[in-house]
């Protein structure tokens, strides 16, 4: 490459270009956009800043300037990358009985902090259609390279700014004015250039050493949703955040709506409902089963279909919050 050029394969490799094109996307879709979301992780024996690329900020319902009956925030990480590289997944390997994968956890709902009863089975029918996948690595088709450095980094980058959002919507709807709580959403998206794929259920060592090219072996797909484990790192870094969190919460009026909403809204078969309450001391507890719910799923999405994914990610909601 002449040198007059690489300033430009150097530029696009910053994702500074694909982060610029993704915001304008956001901002066209009625999003308040800001970059660089900061937030402190420990790093060694020292905490230090760290930052998602993009946060989005979305009011429901749509072309309403009059009430607010929603709020979504939007995280997205972006990798830039050349165009011999593509992204290839394993499909999950479990049985449904045993899926790592739970309806209802890639979108994020904290509607039990507020008022307003939601139609979450929309959530449920949205995320059954999509392909998830449990592992990833970026390939390089003309190098021949193999790595997952970066697909885990950008996943990393969003799960652990996520604690400090849903603490933010929380506290906000528990300390504000009760008539102006609303239910808030969250997702986390890693968008790429790079083309996605999930590898056949019958992948297998011998297949690989019969075919010529990545499509046989795998469908490309525009936007998946991924596994990321719940480590003891990011457990300790929850704790951290969530420490001492429902200290005076009893005194807080608020909560107490949101408890006794959601009582007398409970499941007409079964009796049970989501406790505001409960939910508070299990993310001050960093219980397993709470962390998986809010931090193990994640979109990756291919940038030709984000406007696709958050578009219709805004339909389900606006049809929720009707």
């Amino acid at each position: 490459m002449k040198d007059s050029k690489k300033w430009k394969s150097r530029l696009l490799s910053s994702s500074i270009p694909l982060e610029y094109e993704v915001a304008k996307i956001l901002s066209d879709l009625d999003f308040s956009v800001s970059f660089d979301y900061s937030y402190f992780r420990k790093d060694g024996e020292r905490r230090k800043e760290f930052s998602t690329d993009i946060k989005g900020y979305f009011l429901f319902p749509i072309d309403s300037e009059d009430k607010i009956d929603a709020s979504l925030t939007l995280l997205t990480e972006c990798k830039y990358r050349d165009e011999s590289k593509k992204w290839v997944f394993l499909p999950d390997v479990n049985k449904p009985d045993f899926s790592t994968f739970t309806l209802g956890h890639t979108i994020k709902s904290l509607a039990e902090f507020s008022l307003k009863k939601i139609e979450k089975d929309l959530i449920y029918e949205f995320e059954e259609k999509l392909d998830f996948a449990l592992k990833g690595v970026e390939i390089n088709i003309t190098s021949g390279e193999v790595f997952d450095k970066d697909i885990r980094h950008g996943i990393s980058q969003l799960k652990y700014a996520l604690p400090y959002l849903i603490k933010r919507d929380i506290e906000s709807n528990i300390w504000g004015h009760l008539v102006d709580t609303n239910p808030p959403y969250i997702i986390s998206i890693l968008v790429t250039n790079a083309e996605l794929y999930i590898l056949d259920d019958d992948f297998s060592i011998s297949k690989i050493r019969e075919v010529d090219n990545i499509e046989q072996l795998a469908k490309k797909v525009p936007y998946l949703v991924y596994n990321s484990e719940i480590g003891p790192d990011f457990t300790e870094h929850h704790k951290e955040i969530f420490k001492d969190f429902t200290l005076n919460f009893e005194e807080k009026e608020n909560l107490s709506q949101f408890e006794n909403f959601q009582k007398k809204h409970k499941h007409k078969e079964y009796s049970i409902y989501n406790s505001p309450v409960n939910k508070c001391w299990e993310l001050e507890n960093s219980h397993y089963s709470t962390l998986k719910e809010f931090y193990s799923q994640h979109f990756i999405c291919s940038f030709e279909h984000y406007p696709k994914l958050v578009n219709e990610i805004i339909g389900v909601l606006s049809k929720m919050t009707k």
